[in-house]
Formats: structure tokens, C-alpha cells, sequence
């Protein structure tokens, strides 16, 4: 009777290995598609039987996941790199967009000072003059067009990496939770699949690293810091700097979060690209408006007034650092345009106790501190109080700038298209004609300004600007200037040379300071001679000609002419959006490899476990079969007995 009933508990072990199989192929079917599940088998000993005794069957079966530290390894940093090419890509391409796709500010500014050379052409056109505020405002739209657009992503971004923070925090804490359950059920395989799949998850935030205990459980660190082990989670947090740094714990330890490194440093590193596109935008709106203003104040508007600023900017900012401990505090502006970077910086100006100097953020260029008021890189500055040696302060050249240029112009007739002075040969009468009773020849050549009047030039002094002038010829090659009211008085002399000789007013204080007017003379006059230099009537159109070549002008600004400029700054957003999508392509890939890797070692096989299926069923049948007739057997000698 012992063989028989050794032979149906044999059968009945094997009946329960073959049905836990059937069990598991059928969990492997049901999860081929669930993230983080790893294929199941079902692993089985031979019993240890008495000695000399049929064998006993086999020993309780247990389950196993196929699984590859190194695979799921690999695949989940191929998800943090993935997660932040992908987020960059999208931004980026919407940042380079901002310039081309809102108005087209290379378009616009293009239009604007071809029709100021229109305009030069035919000076008294109301309807030119419209044209060209009107363009004017199509250019300030276009900047703040740009800029809402940048700030927009900027904003998304910043969004995603509080969501990503958030979501990070929640997998931790799912992940604590699942180790706290493998301490109870040490390698339990739906919590090491619910475990993996969190991790996956969790490295498509941020780059982390895996060392798995006996048990299951896991101990997570990402940059060397410790997000994870057996006695819980250090919580993460996004600060509020700008740009914004992720911390872990009580202790708000830095987590580094480079620009490949999840979701969360996708998040980080467009903030900074937008910031970035945002400072150069605004110095490139800085630039243009301070150009266009300068070109106004040097000539004059219809009614013969010096021309005020067109467009209007905010004005620099120059922000205390919250470790200074002097009472200083500092007034910057833009007092050379066309050196101003067109990055546009920040820049740092720190003081050493006995002299100041200033850094560019964003280039990381040192610049010389000199002059009076002291000055640097276009931006010059003034101090009040007293600072202390090692204090900083943060200058801004171009707060919001692309967001805040308007125009500033209320009418047509606020376009100053002439020029300062007209040189006409003869003596200006007291009803306001010249007269030429000249015995020789006297001609002028085209006016030019410039910071640095021609050798031998007759300077006229700031203070005399605005007023009628003459140059009086006391031999054919020697003059004096005065004033047509006090034309007895010299205020200055010059000669003609071979080349002839020059006249330079200095403009008054305002946005041309510094600058000469400066009009070429020659001929062969006779004594007693005159050229009487009056203001530029509302038919010249020479200083609007002379604004519309900014466009095109060299060294207006530190990447050349303006159109060099703009064209720059879009290439360069255009090419890091290009090398985003190519990185992002790339590392798309590189997951899908992965994953196929990973797939090769966990991944369940359809076609395998139909086989399998099928092995189980059959052996299934025969320990029932085996059952069957042992219970045959039984039943036989019981009628025999």
C-alpha cells in the first residue's frame, strides 16, 4: 500500500509543479506588455526520498525573473538622456522660431531702414513719414512678439521642472515603499517588476544609479547623492534662483542636474538657453534703439529742433549682492552702443578696495574699468556712498529690454531727416537770404559725423550749436568762424589745405554727446569771401540718409553691422536647435537599442511560452494519468482484499 500511495504523492508533486508552470506562462502572456515585468519561470528540485526508495517526487516549486542589472542599467540612463534631448529639442526649435515665425524682426528692422532711406529721398512726405513710424511700430512688435514667445517657453519650462520634482518625489516614495515590502518578502517578483518599472519612470527625471541589496530592495543615488536607502527618502525641491538648482533632504543638498540628465536638467537647461536668447535679445533691441536715438539727436526735425529719441528702452539695472557690506550703490546707462556685447551679459563689477572691475556672466570676458565716469564694455556707471572691498553688484544693460522697447515718437514730424547745418557760399541777409557777392569759389563736400574731427579741422565748441554760422576767408587758404549775429567775434579758425579743409560743431549734451558734425569745404575763395552754415531746411533729408545706412554700417555693434547682428543671433539659435533634434534623434535610438537589449534577457517571448504551454499541459495530463492508475491500482486491491 506504501508504494501505491508513494507513487500518487510523487504524481501529486509533479501535478503541482506543472500547474504552478501553466500559472506562470499565463502571468508571462498576460504582462508581455507591462513595464518593468521581467519573464517568469518556475524553478524545481528533486525530492530527497528514503534511501533505497522510489523517488519522491519534486520539492515545492519557486518562481524566478529573468533579469540584467547591466541591461536595465543601461536602458535607464539611455531615459535620462532621452527625457532631456527631447525637452530640449522642443524648446529650443520654439526659441529659434521666436526670431523668424512672430513677425520677423531681421524682416521688419530690414523694412524700417529701407524706408527711412525713402524717406531721405523725399524729406517733406507726410505719407513717408507715416510709413516710417508705422514701421517702427512693426519692429518694437515684433521684439516683444519674440520675447513673449521665449518667455513663454521659459515659463513651460519651469513648469515641467516643478511637475518633474513632484513626480520624482512620488516614485521615491513609491520605491520606499516596495523596499519596506521585500524586507517581508524577500525577492517577491511582482514587487522587483512594480520596482523596476518605478525606476524606469523615475530615470526618464533624472539620471540615477541602482545598488540592489539581497533582499530586492534598492539604494538610489543620482550625482552621488543618496536619494534613497533603507531608512527612506531625502525629499527633492526646485529653488527659486534663477536659474533654478534642485536640492535633496533637510539639508538642501545641491543634486547636479547637467543638460543631459533627465527631464529635470532637460527643464534646467532651457531655462538657462532661454535666458540666455532673452539677454541677447533684449541687447540687440538696446542697441538698435540707442543707435536709432543717437542718429535722431544729430540732426533736426522739420521745425528745425534737434531730433529726440525715437524708440525707448528700460534703462540698466545695477542690482547689490546680498554679501556686500559697503553702502554703495550704483546708476548705470548705456553710454557706447555699438561696444556693448550683443550676448548682453549680465556682468559682475566687483570692487577690491581700490579699483573696480567687471566680468561678463555670460561670456566669462574680463573688461578694464577706466575713465571718468568710469566705464566698460558700452555701460558706464556711477557710484554713491561708499563701497567696501569685496563688494558686487549685478549690471544689467538690458533689463526686459525686448519686452519694453516702444516708440517712443508721438507724430510724423518727430523724424529728424535733415541735418544740423546747410553750407550755402554768401552772407545770410536779415530777411533770411544769402546773398553771394563771393569773388571766388567756395563748394562743400558731403557731411559726416564723427567722434574724431579731421586733422587741422576748425572745431566749433558744444555751446554754439544750433546757431547760425559763417566762415569768413581772410586769404584763400585761411578762415575764421563765427556767429552770423557777432560776425566780428572768431570763436574758431581753419585753413584749406590741397585737400581742401573741414568745419566740426560738437553736438550738445544729450545722446550725440561727444560727436562733430563735420562738413568738408574747398575751392579757391577770395579775401573777404563768406559760407554761411545755416540750419538744415525741412527738404534736406541727409541725416535720415545717414540713419538708414545703420543698417548696414560697420562696427555698430560688437558683431558688426546691425543686419550681421540679427543674423547672427538667429543662426545661433538656429544651429543649437538643430543640434538639439540631431541629439534628440540620436538618443531615441539609443533607447530603442536598450530596451531591445533588455528585452533580449526579460523581455517574454510569445512563441517560447506557447511551447512551454504546451510542455506544461502535456506533463499536466501524464501526472494526472499517473494519479489515474495508481488510484486504478488501488481501487483492484481493495475488491481483491
Amino acid at each position: 500500500m506504501s508504494g501505491i500511495t508513494n507513487a500518487i504523492n510523487t504524481a501529486l508533486s509533479g501535478l503541482q509543479l506543472f500547474e504552478a508552470g501553466i500559472s506562470t506562462v499565463s502571468n508571462n502572456l498576460a504582462n508581455a506588455g507591462t513595464s518593468g515585468y521581467a519573464e517568469e519561470s518556475v524553478n524545481a528540485q528533486t525530492a530527497t526520498g528514503t534511501p533505497g526508495q522510489p523517488g519522491a517526487g519534486v520539492e515545492a516549486a519557486t518562481i524566478t525573473r529573468a533579469a540584467s542589472g547591466f541591461a536595465a542599467a543601461q536602458l535607464r540612463n539611455a531615459n535620462a538622456a532621452n527625457a532631456a534631448a527631447t525637452a530640449q529639442s522642443t524648446a529650443l526649435t520654439s526659441i529659434s522660431n521666436a526670431l523668424t515665425n512672430n513677425g520677423n524682426i531681421q524682416t521688419s528692422m530690414n523694412q524700417f531702414f529701407q524706408d527711412i532711406s525713402t524717406l531721405a529721398a523725399n524729406p517733406t512726405s507726410a505719407a513717408q513719414r507715416q510709413t516710417v513710424l508705422a514701421d517702427a511700430q512693426t519692429v518694437t512688435s515684433s521684439f516683444q512678439s519674440a520675447a513673449s514667445v521665449i518667455n513663454d517657453t521659459i515659463t513651460g519650462a519651469s513648469t515641467t521642472l516643478t511637475q518633474s520634482v513632484s513626480s520624482a518625489n512620488n516614485l521615491l516614495n513609491q520605491l520606499a515603499a516596495i523596499n519596506k515590502s521585500l524586507v517581508a518578502s524577500p525577492n517577491q517578483p511582482s514587487l522587483l517588476d512594480q520596482q523596476q518599472a518605478a525606476l524606469n519612470s523615475l530615470s526618464s527625471l533624472l539620471p540615477v544609479s541602482v545598488l540592489p541589496q539581497p533582499n530586492g530592495s534598492v539604494i538610489v543615488t543620482t550625482g552621488g547623492t543618496v536619494l534613497l536607502d533603507q531608512s527612506g527618502t531625502q525629499a527633492l525641491a526646485a529653488t527659486s534662483t534663477n536659474p533654478p538648482a534642485v536640492t535633496a533632504g533637510n539639508n538642501a543638498t545641491p543634486v547636479p542636474a547637467s543638460s543631459a540628465d533627465g527631464a529635470v536638467g532637460g527643464a534646467i537647461s532651457t531655462i538657462e538657453s532661454g535666458n540666455a536668447a532673452l539677454q541677447s535679445l533684449g541687447a540687440l533691441a538696446t542697441v538698435f534703439a540707442a543707435q536709432v536715438n543717437t542718429a535722431q539727436a544729430e540732426g533736426l526735425t522739420p521745425s528745425a529742433t534737434p531730433g529726440q529719441a525715437l524708440f525707448s528702452v528700460p534703462a540698466p539695472t545695477a542690482t547689490a549682492a546680498s554679501t556686500n557690506t559697503g553702502g554703495a550703490t550704483i546708476t548705470a546707462q548705456i553710454a557706447n552702443a555699438a561696444a556693448l556685447p550683443i550676448d548682453g551679459g549680465p556682468f559682475t563689477l566687483s570692487y577690491n578696495g581700490t579699483a573696480w572691475s567687471a566680468q561678463d556672466q555670460a561670456s566669462g570676458l574680463s573688461y578694464a574699468v577706466s575713465g571718468t565716469p568710469p566705464s566698460f564694455a558700452g555701460v558706464s556707471f556711477a557710484v554713491t556712498g561708499t563701497a567696501a572691498a569685496g563688494d558686487s553688484f549685478t549690471v544689467n544693460p538690458a533689463p526686459n529690454a525686448a519686452t519694453g522697447l516702444i516708440v517712443s515718437a508721438v507724430n510724423t514730424n518727430d523724424i529728424a531727416a535733415s541735418d544740423p547745418y546747410v553750407g550755402t557760399p554768401g552772407t545770410l541777409q536779415s530777411n533770411g537770404a544769402i546773398s553771394d557777392t563771393n569773388a571766388g569759389t567756395i563748394s562743400t563736400g558731403t557731411d559726416v559725423v564723427t567722434g574724431t574731427p579731421a586733422s587741422g579741422a576748425a572745431i566749433i565748441p558744444a555751446s554754439y550749436y544750433g546757431q547760425d554760422l559763417q566762415l569768413n576767408f581772410t586769404s584763400a587758404t585761411n578762415y575764421t568762424v563765427s556767429t552770423t549775429a557777432a560776425p566780428g567775434t572768431a570763436i574758431a579758425s581753419g585753413t584749406l589745405g590741397g585737400n581742401g579743409g573741414n568745419v566740426a560743431i560738437a553736438y550738445p549734451a544729450g545722446a550725440a554727446s561727444g560727436q562733430y558734425w563735420q562738413l568738408p569745404v574747398s575751392g579757391t575763395p577770395a579775401v573777404g569771401d563768406v559760407l554761411t552754415l545755416t540750419s538744415g531746411g525741412s527738404s534736406s533729408g541727409s541725416n535720415a540718409q545717414r540713419m538708414a545706412t545703420l543698417w548696414t554700417t560697420p562696427s555698430t555693434t560688437t558683431a558688426g553691422t546691425l543686419e550681421q547682428a540679427v543674423i547672427g543671433l538667429s543662426t545661433g539659435l538656429g544651429a543649437n536647435a538643430q543640434a538639439a533634434q540631431q541629439l534628440a534623434t540620436a538618443t531615441t535610438g539609443q533607447v530603442t537599442t536598450t530596451t531591445a537589449n533588455l528585452q533580449t534577457v526579460a523581455g517574454v517571448d510569445t512563441d517560447q511560452q506557447a511551447v512551454i504551454l504546451t510542455n506544461y499541459s502535456q506533463a499536466y495530463q501524464a501526472a494526472a494519468q499517473a494519479i489515474s492508475s495508481a488510484h486504478t491500482m488501488f481501487e483492484s486491491l481493495l475488491s481483491a482484499v
